[in-house]
């Protein structure tokens, strides 16, 4: 199927604030192939950014028929109050957004970015300028440069697309599709103009205009029409972003994990440049690893050119749990770290500088599970050797379980020292689980201190990694698309997720039958009562793959039975809501921004500790966004 230019509308407190400085662009309207100056006026709050003294501007550079943009990055220097930089702005380019920062992170403007269009002559924006504004603005653009989902700008930009340029068929399509899809259109309406369109426009001019002509006739119930135009355009614009959709539609009807895989890998060849590459990469290692078809997944990695190091990292964290294919993941985390190195694997769309902070971090990774495969095979020197790798490249950002395997491994051999230091760096950047502080406390019980003194010393490493804690809760965001769907309360009510758009939600997938579900709603009741008085954060847990009839009831008499259980229950009538939620398994926690968005999530429970304070972390930096 062809995918749609449209997406539908659908203890411990950490103070963090989100970042917003101000980014100038001179000239305001600059025309193509014009010498253009970045000014960046940092806030208060951007030191992390400025400190080191070396901050650049990425700019994504959008052309009129590109399904994502090319990054690009600009240095600032820094000029009085001001980082300043100039560019020249590359030909064909029609829209522009802009970000700042230093690699690790960068001021988004809120995550609405600073933008500007390309100029005609007469000042007004070139054509297919307004319509990227537009597209930009549906949240659906790769991750480094996504920003925050606006339909009402969308509509706007769409309408000056359309009043500039009357002849971009996309840009109506869109402009009535959005109309429709926020309500200022109803069905029929929107029908009927629809018709209009595809009854004057008699052949799509771009593979732009073959999608939005093919939305429209999807619209009006015409399927044969609307695979007419696909495959007329597709004859036309050989290469293109309609060809490759239509591509990539074909790989759904493969039968079996095997011919899934070949057919992913013979697509990846045919199209080594696609704007689907890594997400076509994505899905090949989750079918994959959830089909257990690891010696398929190796043939594929071996045969697939410019594999990504983090492409690796997720790949081995499976082939090495397989005691017969450990000499493969050797090889694949050797090839994963040369990876890593190679600059010719960026995207288009990443910034150089944001992807050698991405390999950094991956190469940490690959020899964390590196160091993990050694333990599991009883090699303790190996295993060290890696881990303080993964430890000295990762620095700040290192994987916690990388801490909670030093641990171990120092503890099996009797080194109370260097284990106590490691649970201390873990510690100090933020990076602590309830199996660290456990083992802190227990070690320093050891060699003769006293509760209070650990308290004490736990307390003053905690104020020390703070800071560090709230970057990585940062990092740690997925940033992915709001998930719609009707929950039922247990008197009836129902309730879509969209309702609680502006509060951040907890969302808790449960059944009665589930052991670890019973088992983690103590934490659960006493998070529910950090927050209950509080407007802006929502619990929604909600009962799933009930094996009987009557869920209410069997939901009702569960509570009954335990009354100290006070938290709002919802029931998931068809389980449709948790099937779109992509779980696999119960209980699993998401955790929802105010717009909607899905930024964490949670498989299984923890100690409750650990589980309260990263929770609670966690909530705190969606209220503060």
């Amino acid at each position: 199927m062809i995918r749609l230019l449209l997406i539908t509308v659908a203890a411990l407190t950490l103070s963090i604030r989100v970042i917003a400085g101000t980014v100038t662009i001179l000239p305001m309207s600059p025309k193509e192939g014009a010498s253009i100056t970045i000014e960046y006026v940092a806030d208060a709050v951007d030191a992390n950014i400025v400190a080191g003294g070396k901050i650049h501007a990425v700019l994504y550079g959008f052309v009129a028929d590109a399904e994502s943009p090319r990054a690009t990055e600009v240095v600032l220097e820094k000029n009085g109050s001001k980082w300043i930089g100039k560019t020249t702005l590359a030909k064909g380019i029609v829209y522009t957004i802009v970000k700042v920062g230093n690699g690790p992170r960068y001021d988004t403007n809120r995550e609405l970015y600073w933008e500007f269009l390309t100029a005609t002559d007469r000042g007004t924006g070139v054509s297919g300028a307004h319509m990227r504004a537009a597209l930009a603005r549906y949240g659906q653009l790769p991750l480094p440069c996504r920003m925050k989902e606006d339909y009402a700008g969308a509509v706007e930009e769409l309408e000056q697309e359309t009043m500039l340029h009357p002849s971009n068929t996309a840009a109506r399509v869109n402009y009535i599709l959005v109309m429709k899809n926020t309500g200022q259109l109803d069905e029929a309406e929107a029908t009927a103009k629809l018709r209009e369109i595809t009854s004057s426009v008699m052949q799509a001019s771009s593979p732009l205009d073959a999608i939005a002509l093919s939305q429209a006739y999807e619209v009006q119930g015409r399927a044969d029409d609307a695979q007419r135009v696909i495959m007329d355009a597709v004859s036309r614009f050989p290469r293109s972003i309609v060809d490759e959709q239509a591509a990539l539609g074909q790989l759904s009807s493969a039968p079996t994990i095997d011919v899934f895989m070949d057919k992913a890998a013979d697509h990846l060849q045919a199209w080594p440049n696609s704007f689907a590459r890594q997400n076509l990469i994505d899905a090949v290692v989750k079918a994959a690893t959830q089909q257990n078809a690891l010696r398929q997944l190796i043939k594929f990695l071996d045969r697939t050119k410019g594999i990504t190091a983090m492409t690796y990292h997720q790949a081995v964290n499976f082939i090495g749990a397989n005691d017969s294919l450990r000499s493969d993941a050797f090889r694949l985390i050797d090839a994963g770290i040369e990876a890593a190195k190679d600059e010719g694997r960026r995207p288009l769309f990443v910034g150089p500088s944001e992807w050698q902070e991405e390999q950094r971090i991956a190469t940490s990774l690959l020899y964390f599970v590196q160091g993990a495969i050694y333990r599991a095979e009883q090699q303790p020197v190996k295993a060290i050797a890696s881990l303080e790798k993964s430890m000295e490249i990762g620095g700040n950002e290192t994987e916690k379980n990388c801490y909670d395997m030093m641990i171990g491994l120092y503890r099996d051999q009797q080194n109370t020292k260097q284990a106590i230091s490691i649970a201390e760096r873990a510690l100090s950047t933020g990076a602590a689980t309830q199996g660290i502080l456990d083992a802190y406390r227990l070690l320093l019980a050891s060699e003769g201190i006293d509760s209070a003194a650990i308290a004490a010393k736990e307390s003053a490493l905690r104020d020390k990694g703070r800071g560090v804690l709230s970057a990585r809760i940062a990092r740690e965001m997925l940033n992915q698309s709001p998930i719609d769907g009707m929950l039922v309360s247990l008197d009836g009510k129902p309730l879509k997720l969209s309702d609680w758009r502006g509060k951040v939600v907890i969302i808790d997938y449960w059944a009665t039958w589930c052991g670890p579900c019973r088992q983690s709603f103590p934490s659960l009741q006493k998070l529910y009562e950090r927050y209950k008085t509080n407007k802006n954060v929502v619990f929604a847990v909600v009962n799933v793959w009930e094996r009987v009839d009557d869920r209410v009831k069997t939901v009702k008499d569960f509570l009954s039975a335990n009354k100290n259980l006070t938290f709002p229950m919802f029931i998931d009538k068809d389980d449709s809501v948790v099937a779109k939620y992509g779980v696999t398994g119960i209980p699993t926690k998401f955790y929802l921004g105010k717009d909607g968005r899905v930024q964490f999530k949670e498989v299984g429970f923890t100690p409750e500790e650990q589980f309260l304070e990263e929770a609670t972390n966690r909530i705190e930096v969606l209220l503060a966004q």
